[in-house]
């Protein structure tokens, strides 16, 4: 049988996102039900707005899917608390995972809206975030987000949809929301940020000698001689007078992955955390499984 992996996964992310985490407090099946119906939503919109290419999936937490007696994808945990002290990655949790990326803010919102109507009391809405594109596809921080992302479209369904066996056409997705420290960060000279972050600003050319403990050199993984890779989705969100920072969002057929880049970036194997979590900080963290559209299609 032909699987389609869920639409949001395989496209550059857009310019404008929007992520949304539920907890189930109701009707199981109703929430299924909107989840499947809102995939017609999203196609009717893109015949009315023949330009705005929006694109969702559906993820759902391991306690959640277990519900579903389908048996579990391979290697699927709950996300795990990680570091100490200042730097720390929380577990958040939650039942459901809806990602939306498209041209326009505005239909985010709609499709949301839309989603969320018949089922208000069905699910709680536990963090909401609408991303935006910054600059040429820079963080706040000022430097290019995503150098390593896998390009063509061939090359990202490799490392972010699963081949075959019962779940194939799934992902893993992670999201973890960061909160910035921007004016700690801007106090810092850009050479030194540079050191810290393991690239140029300018250009995001690797440095040379990448520090150890930069950000370039706590996620660049290597088995094999085989770089770990992950498909970003991730974009700033947030306002000035508010928390602004970094949503990031990720797909991976392997959730392995995942962890080895987390494990590495807060210091559980050696000690040594990533410098960027210096001036900046996770305050949500989950794991989903995101089945293809058929099998969602048929929960």
């Amino acid at each position: 049988m032909n699987v389609t992996p869920q639409s949001a996964i395989l496209p550059e992310a857009g310019p404008y996102s929007l992520v949304c985490v539920f907890n189930l407090v109701g009707n199981r099946d109703k929430v299924v039900r909107q989840c499947q119906g809102l995939f017609e939503v999203a196609e009717k919109l893109n015949q009315q707005h023949v330009s705005a290419c929006v694109r969702l999936s559906f993820g759902f937490g391991k306690a959640f899917w277990q519900q579903f007696e389908k048996g579990c994808p391979n290697d699927f945990e709950e996300f795990a608390p990680l570091g100490s002290g200042d730097v720390t990655a929380p577990s958040t949790g939650g039942d459901l995972l809806l990602h939306v990326h498209s041209n326009r803010h505005d239909l985010n919102f709609h499709l949301l809206s839309s989603f969320l109507q018949p089922i208000a009391s069905e699910v709680e809405l536990i963090d909401e975030t609408n991303g935006f594109r910054y600059l040429d596809a820079r963080d706040l921080t000022g430097f290019i987000d995503g150098t390593e992302n896998p390009k063509k479209q061939a090359a990202r369904h490799e490392v972010a949809i699963l081949p075959e066996g019962p779940f194939a056409g799934g992902s893993f997705v992670m999201v973890q929301r960061f909160v910035h420290n921007l004016p700690a960060w801007h106090a810092v000279h850009v050479a030194q940020q540079e050191k810290i972050i393991g690239r140029t600003k300018p250009d995001s050319v690797e440095l040379d000698e990448v520090p150890a403990d930069s950000h370039v050199g706590r996620v660049d993984l290597k088995e094999a001689g085989k770089g770990l890779k992950i498909v970003r989705h991730s974009l700033p969100y947030g306002t000035m007078s508010g928390e602004h920072g970094l949503l990031f969002i990720a797909y991976c057929a392997q959730q392995r992955n995942f962890r080895e880049m987390l494990s590495s970036m807060y210091g559980e194997k050696d000690g040594q955390t990533d410098k960027l979590l210096d001036f900046t900080k996770a305050v949500t963290g989950a794991y989903f499984f995101v089945p293809s559209t058929e099998m969602l299609m048929q929960l």
